[in-house]
C-alpha cells in the first residue's frame, strides 16, 4: 500500500484532472450556447453548462483547495463527487442520476466548512459555511427538477459569500470596527433572506438577494486591504487591480439584476449573470491564482506582466459582450464571447508555460514568488 502522502497525492491529482476535463466542458459548452456552430460530445451537454461552471469546476476547485489545507485524504471526496456529477450531466443527461452526486459533493463541502469553523470559530468562517448552505440549497433546488435560472440566486450568492469571505479574513489587518463587521454581517444576511424569498416569489427574492450583492461589493471595496498594495510592484499590485475590478464586476451584476426587477430574460439574463460569475468570480479566481495554486500543486509559480494581458482580455470582451446583450447585437455578442473564453485558456495556459520558462537557461527575472505576498 502507498503511504498516506502519496495517496493524498493521487487523489489530489484526480480532482484537479477531472476539474479540468469540467472547465473543458462547460467551455466548450459556452461556445455553442454564444452562437458558434461547434459539434457536440452529446446533446445535453449545453444544458450542463451552468452546473458544468459552477459544480464541475468552481466548487471542485474550492474544495481541493480546502481538502489539500486539512490534509486528510476523506475531505477530497467534496471536489471529487461535484465534479464526477457535473460530468455525467454533460455526458448522459440523467439528471436523476447527476444531481444526487453533486449534491453530495455540496453537502460535503458544507461539511469541511463545518469543521473549518469548529477549529476557528470567527465572522468569516460562519459566512463560509452559509456559503456553502447556498450551494447545496441550490443543488436540492435543482435535484428538485426546478430549472438553472431558479438556482442562479443560490449558486451566486455562495460564490459572492465564499469570496466575500476569503476577503473578509485577510482584512482584520485593518481592525476593522464593530460597525464594519456588523454591516457586512447584514448584507450578508439580506443575501440569504432573498435566496429563501426566491424559492416562492423569485422575482422579488432575487431582487434582495441583488441588493445584498451590491452591499457585499460596496463592502469590500471600502474595506478591502487591495488597496494597500496598489503601490506593490509585481504580484501585489496584480492581485489587488484583479480584485478592486472583480467588486466592481459583481456591482454591475446586481445592478443589472436590480434593474430589471429581478427578472433575467435572453440578453439581460447573459449579460447580469456573466457580470458576475465572468467578471466577479474570475477576477479572484485571477487575483488568488498564483498564491493558491503553489499550496495545491507543491510546485512554485513565477509571476510575470504578460498575465496581465488575459485578464485585459477578459475585462474587455465582457464589457463588450454585455454592451452588445444591451444593445441586442448578436453577431458583436458571439465575437466577444469567443475573447472570453480565449481569456480564460489564455491565463490557464501561461501558469505552465511560465512555470516550465523559469527553469529555462534563458529565464528572466520574473520579481515575486507566488508564495512570496498574501495580498
Amino acid at each position: 500500500m502507498g503511504s498516506p502522502v502519496v495517496t493524498r497525492s493521487r487523489v489530489r491529482f484526480l480532482g484537479i484532472a477531472l476539474t479540468l476535463l469540467a472547465l473543458a466542458l462547460g467551455l466548450w459548452a459556452a461556445l455553442w450556447l454564444i452562437g458558434w456552430p461547434i459539434p457536440l460530445l452529446s446533446t445535453s451537454l449545453p444544458d450542463a453548462h451552468g452546473v458544468l461552471m459552477v459544480n464541475g469546476v468552481l466548487a471542485s476547485l474550492i474544495g481541493i483547495e480546502r481538502a489539500v489545507a486539512l490534509e486528510q485524504r476523506v475531505f477530497y471526496l467534496a471536489p471529487l463527487l461535484t465534479a464526477v456529477g457535473a460530468i455525467s450531466l454533460a455526458l448522459s443527461g440523467d439528471a436523476a442520476l447527476a444531481f444526487p452526486i453533486i449534491t453530495s459533493g455540496a453537502v460535503a463541502l458544507l461539511l469541511i466548512f463545518l469543521v473549518i469553523l469548529r477549529r476557528q470559530p470567527a465572522l468569516h468562517t460562519v459566512v463560509q459555511v452559509l456559503g456553502a448552505a447556498c450551494l447545496v440549497g441550490g443543488n436540492v433546488l435543482g435535484w428538485s427538477g426546478l430549472d438553472i435560472p431558479f438556482l442562479i440566486p443560490w449558486w451566486g450568492t455562495f460564490l459572492v459569500l465564499l469570496l466575500g469571505a476569503e476577503r473578509l479574513e485577510l482584512s482584520r489587518v485593518l481592525r476593522l470596527t464593530m460597525l464594519d463587521k456588523l454591516t457586512f454581517a447584514i448584507s450578508v444576511a439580506l443575501t440569504l433572506l432573498g435566496c429563501a424569498l426566491s424559492v416562492l416569489f423569485f422575482p422579488s427574492g432575487f431582487l434582495v438577494v441583488a441588493s445584498g450583492w451590491i452591499l457585499v461589493a460596496v463592502w469590500l471595496l471600502f474595506h478591502d486591504i487591495a488597496y494597500q498594495n496598489l503601490s506593490r510592484p509585481g504580484l501585489p499590485r496584480f492581485t489587488a487591480l484583479c480584485l478592486l475590478s472583480g467588486y466592481a464586476w459583481l456591482l454591475l451584476g446586481g445592478g443589472i439584476v436590480y434593474s430589471e426587477g429581478g427578472v433575467l430574460l435572453g440578453f439581460s439574463y447573459d449579460a447580469g449573470l456573466h457580470a458576475l460569475f465572468l467578471g466577479f468570480v474570475l477576477s479572484l479566481v485571477f487575483a488568488h491564482a498564483l498564491i493558491i495554486l503553489p499550496a495545491v500543486l507543491g510546485k512554485r509559480l513565477p509571476f510575470h506582466r504578460v498575465l496581465y494581458v488575459p485578464v485585459a482580455l477578459l475585462y474587455i470582451s465582457l464589457a463588450v459582450r454585455i454592451y452588445a446583450d444591451f444593445g441586442v447585437l448578436p453577431v458583436l455578442r458571439e465575437w466577444a464571447g469567443l475573447f472570453n473564453v480565449v481569456a480564460i485558456v489564455l491565463f490557464g495556459a501561461l501558469l505552465p508555460a511560465l512555470y516550465l520558462y523559469e527553469r529555462t537557461p534563458f529565464r528572466r527575472a520574473y520579481g515575486a514568488d507566488g508564495s512570496t505576498f498574501y495580498p
